[in-house]
């Protein structure tokens, strides 16, 4: 039986590490990990896990250009999970559909206008967008940014390393 994989990294960073030297290391950082989920849920009738990895850019200094690597449900942020009317299923930005049993991956932007990124039968496609949004601590307002990236696959038998063994059969970049 075949097995919807999908995983979420973030990579977060806040207004004062815009400059070049952490757009680097932000840009150099992992955009994949192992899988560590388990099937948890079904999606057209269809088991599915979602592995949610980040790296909080704003903890760690500079000097040693890496950063706390959080993982498992919640990492980073709560990613918005939905089923839609016409029985698809939405995380986060990203649309996750059927249609004449082949699964299709689309992107919506802020604005709601849908893209079109391809089908998960030719091999795993990784999904990516930048977007900013304010934050408001102790009676100050900051700017957090953040690159997510969506990693996803149908596969028949999940293997850990599915996302590091090879690379994606297409990349997709949003807004």
């Amino acid at each position: 039986m075949n097995t919807l994989v999908f995983q979420i990294a973030l990579k977060q960073w806040d207004k004062s590490q815009r400059h070049d030297a952490f757009q680097t290391a932000i840009a150099d950082a992992a955009d994949a990990f192992p899988i560590q989920s388990k099937p948890e849920f079904m999606l057209f009738d269809t088991p599915c896990m979602l592995d949610q990895q980040a790296l909080d850019f704003t903890i760690a200094p500079l000097d040693v250009t890496t950063a706390e690597h959080i993982n498992g449900k919640g990492a980073g942020r709560t990613i918005k999970q939905a089923l839609l009317a016409d029985g698809s299923a939405k995380l986060d930005r990203f649309i996750i559909s059927q249609a004449d049993k082949a699964f299709h991956l689309s992107y919506e932007d802020e604005e709601g206008i849908i893209s079109d990124i391809g089908n998960l039968d030719n091999g795993w496609i990784q999904a990516k967008y930048q977007w900013r949004y304010r934050i408001e601590k102790n009676h100050e307002i900051f700017w957090q940014y953040e690159e997510v990236t969506l990693n996803t696959a149908l596969v028949q038998q999940v293997a850990v390393d599915i996302f590091l063994s090879h690379p994606p059969a297409m990349i997709f970049s949003g807004a």
